[in-house]
């Protein structure tokens, strides 16, 4: 019947309807919420006990597998821990300043003094007075070698002929001061047993004369210098720097009082022929007026740095000026007793002696040769007293390489 169909079909149209929303609240309570593709991996999202969610990457695929086992991730480890050398705490504040030919480190306007390690942690050592070092080093019962720039070695060195072992600390491997002193003083207690015991008569030897000079000082080791010439009766002649002499102005004082003679090497070591005959009175001006106020004199002498003069510097400098026969190059090889070898093979009567009291070595090798070549005739008298002496007479504006007797 028509009537009928029209109320079947409205029926089902109705449960149709029903059916679609029951399945829609369904599908939407099973997906709470969407998952989501990020750089090829995928996060799912799901509730934990705390109510934080929780992320889960998809497994490699296979290429990236092989391909993580043949390129491992480098190990965070180190495989060496670096020695790092500790610059000490004044060397970035100091800074480095010229005191003649010799060097200091000024911290704060003062001579930083002892061990200092540089920014570039290279090692160096001042002298109470803030000389830095070169040669031989002695500190604290150990020797240490210090290269011409200052700068402490280690490993095997050569000097004077002689290889040395140093240490990782710098240190003379071996060094035993106390040992060696034992065995000099029983080694000179024997030669002293075997001359008295010698029936031989001494042989008179002529006396020699010869002139001991020391450029660049006064310095730290000058009082020590002093002392030994004191004990042995000798004397020298000092050509010093002015920048030096008002540092060491008691060392000059007590020259003057054993009877040195005081020398001029101009103020600041400057080569003479290279400046105007102004600024070379200057140079040589300065060193006299403070030579003067420490002892009532100026220079009697004067040696130009480098032994350079010309016409220039022979015309305005107003004292003799005296150069050198022997040139012991005390300053290169820092070795006592090399260069103690040079002055007792090389000096004759009338030599002029060059040495540079501003080394500890040389100073140590003057205590080596000065009571040996006396005990051998020669006596060291001043440059005047040496020219007295053969009999020459200083001419200013003059220069003089040595002092022999006139035949």
């Amino acid at each position: 019947m028509p009537g009928g169909n029209k109320r079947i079909n409205i029926f089902l149209l109705l449960l149709t309807v029903l059916l679609c929303f029951g399945c829609g609240y369904l599908f939407r309570q099973t997906t709470a919420v969407p998952s989501k593709l990020k750089d090829e991996t995928i996060e799912l999202f799901t509730a934990d006990d705390t109510g934080e969610l929780l992320s889960h990457k998809s497994e490699a695929p296979e290429e990236e597998k092989a391909s993580a086992q043949v390129s491992p991730l480098p190990s965070a480890a180190p495989t060496a821990t670096p020695v790092l050398i500790k610059a000490s705490p004044e060397a970035s504040s100091g800074i480095w300043t010229s005191s003649g030919s010799s060097w200091m480190f000024m911290v704060n306007g003062a001579p930083y003094t002892g061990w200092l390690t540089d920014t570039d942690g290279k090692k160096y050592f001042f002298d109470s007075n803030g000389i830095m070092q070169t040669g031989w080093v002695e500190d604290n019962g150990k020797r240490y070698f210090m290269d011409l720039d200052g700068i402490m070695q280690t490993g095997i060195i050569t000097t004077g002929g002689k290889s040395y072992e140093l240490l990782s600390d710098g240190s003379l491997k071996g060094y035993q001061p106390e040992k060696e002193q034992k065995k000099e003083v029983q080694k000179d207690t024997k030669a002293s047993k075997q001359t008295k015991t010698s029936k031989e008569k001494p042989v008179k030897k002529e006396k020699k004369y010869v002139a001991l000079t020391f450029d660049d000082g006064p310095s730290s080791f000058t009082d020590r210098l002093l002392d030994c010439l004191e004990k042995n009766k000798a004397k020298a002649t000092f050509f010093m720097v002015g920048k030096e002499i008002e540092y060491f102005s008691d060392e000059v004082k007590r020259m003057k009082k054993l009877g040195c003679e005081l020398g001029n090497h101009t103020y600041s070591h400057a080569d003479l022929t290279g400046l105007s005959p102004e600024d070379i009175s200057s140079e040589i001006g300065a060193v006299d007026n403070l030579l003067m106020e420490l002892t009532g004199q100026g220079a009697s002498v004067v040696r130009p740095p480098y032994g350079s003069v010309n016409s220039t510097v022979k015309s305005v400098v107003g004292t003799p000026m005296i150069l050198w026969s022997i040139d012991t190059l005390d300053w290169k090889s820092q070795d006592p007793q090399e260069i103690a070898e040079i002055v007792r093979s090389q000096t004759e009567d009338g030599s002029i002696i060059l040495l540079h009291d501003i080394f500890s070595t040389s100073v140590d090798a003057a205590e080596i040769f000065i009571p040996e070549m006396i005990k051998e005739g020669y006596q060291f008298v001043t440059v005047h007293e040496l020219a007295k002496i053969n009999g020459i007479e200083l001419q200013t504006g003059t220069t003089y390489s040595d002092l022999k007797k006139q035949s």
